[in-house]
């Protein structure tokens, strides 16, 4: 097809173009403040309409729930919450965008940029809705759980919000922290450019992160910084391009590798990268035209599911006692036939190889006092575990503590019906540990 001859510059018609969209959105506000105008005034009194819904439809074909939506979008949207211009910040964004963003809050829609499509706000709306069905009990256990690691802290360094949640990007976007490594360590200056280039490929990214025991947060970014919001809370913080690339390489300095970096901040293995395997070649190939590689979305969601640990050596089944020390597993006797023509055998004569419980598994078998002495070490964790939930108000983990302490009782009581040594003791309350 011939290209026919447009007069005006480049620049000329981009100016153009841009004033069509941003009027497009100018356009979605003036309606809904034109129809709150027919909804608030007597304009309508000569038009025979008893109400603005029953003049859109017959008019316009505009039903009840479109004008109910344009008059919300002039509400949040507008200039003041009543007029017919838009609010600059939300300029570029079209109805359908508009229409999604009303169901976000304005503390987020504000740092949006216009550049995102309209399945990437539902993939931010999406991640509002969710961090808003977790409770705050769900977080509370969580941070208790966090707390209560002995050989490795899970929680984020001290810091800002941003260096944080950075933190917590790192973890659950592995692909990005090896490429962020690759450039800390071995780009060359100045890695600011690199690094910004990493975050946001196409310009503008929403990374949402979750840390445990936290609510979800947004990192907004572009070219002109970060916005950092709790989409639990809505408070926001706010840094500059300098801000990120200074976090970035705090965190990730170090190390020999991405492998060691990664081990050393989180205390977790780095998922190996899958090999890439080259697509066989025909020895001839026809020239087709190659697909258009689809643009990775500019939203990341959070990602709250756990590394899946390396399952154990599965070892012998033993007694579920508490303080029942494990054994090894002994080696299994050689079963003899039975001589005796009657198949019986006389309870104090051992058959050889038969297996004797209390003698070839002691372990499983332990003394009364060794019983006695687990169940009360058992109550006296569960004690400690009962006073720590109840000073942090987790109610239903203190229950469930009460309930454990309640059945050792309840063993400890069996045992001192059978009038074993130190039941006195145990009945009075003078035992150790009770």
């Amino acid at each position: 097809m011939e290209l026919m001859e447009y007069t005006k510059t480049y620049q000329e018609y981009k100016k153009e173009l841009d004033a069509v969209l941003t009027r497009t959105a100018e356009d979605f506000v003036q309606i809904g403040y034109l129809l709150k105008v027919a909804r608030d005034t007597n304009v309508l009194a000569e038009s025979g309409y008893a109400t603005v819904t029953d003049f859109a439809r017959a008019e316009y074909g505009i039903d009840k729930t479109q004008v109910s939506r344009f008059i919300s979008i002039n509400d949040r949207f507008s200039e003041d919450g009543y007029s017919d211009h838009l609010l600059p910040s939300y300029k570029g964004f079209g109805y359908a965008k508009l229409t999604l963003m009303l169901q976000i809050p304005d503390e987020i829609n504000e740092a949006l940029p216009p550049t995102l499509s309209k399945a990437e706000i539902q993939d931010i709306k999406d991640e509002v809705d969710a961090e808003s069905k977790v409770t705050d009990i769900e977080v509370e256990i969580e941070k208790a759980e966090a707390a209560a690691v002995t050989d490795w802290s899970i929680l984020p360094p001290e810091g800002s919000p941003l260096k944080r949640n950075l933190w917590q990007l790192g973890k659950e976007q592995e692909n990005l922290f090896r490429k962020l490594w690759e450039i800390c360590n071995k780009g060359q200056y100045p890695r600011s450019a690199s690094i910004m280039d990493a975050l946001i490929p196409q310009g503008d990214a929403v990374y949402t992160v979750r840390i445990p025991g936290e609510r979800r947060t947004q990192i907004i970014i572009n070219s002109d910084g970060a916005t950092v919001i709790n989409l639990k809370t809505l408070e926001r913080s706010k840094y500059i391009p300098q801000d990120i690339c200074y976090e970035v390489e705090e965190l990730l300095n170090g190390g020999s590798s991405p492998e060691e970096q990664y081990k050393m901040l989180y205390g977790e293995d780095l998922i190996p990268e899958e090999p890439e395997i080259a697509p066989v070649q025909p020895n001839e190939t026809p020239k087709e035209k190659k697909p258009e590689k689809r643009k990775e979305s500019r939203v990341t969601k959070a990602n709250t599911e756990k590394k899946k640990p390396k399952e154990p050596e599965k070892k012998p089944e033993q007694m579920t006692i508490p303080g029942a020390a494990p054994d090894p597993a002994p080696e299994e006797p050689q079963t003899q036939v039975n001589d005796s023509p009657s198949g019986e055998t006389d309870a104090d004569d051992q058959v050889p190889g038969q297996t004797d419980l209390e003698n070839d598994f002691p372990q499983y078998c332990p003394s009364e006092g060794d019983q006695r002495t687990a169940y009360r070490q058992s109550i006296r964790g569960s004690v400690e575990n009962l006073v720590r939930y109840v000073e942090m108000d987790l109610i239903v983990a203190a229950r469930q503590q009460l309930s454990d302490i309640s059945g050792y009782l309840d063993r400890l009581e069996e045992l001192s019906k059978g009038g074993g040594q130190n039941v006195e003791d145990v009945e009075t309350g003078e035992s150790e540990g009770v």
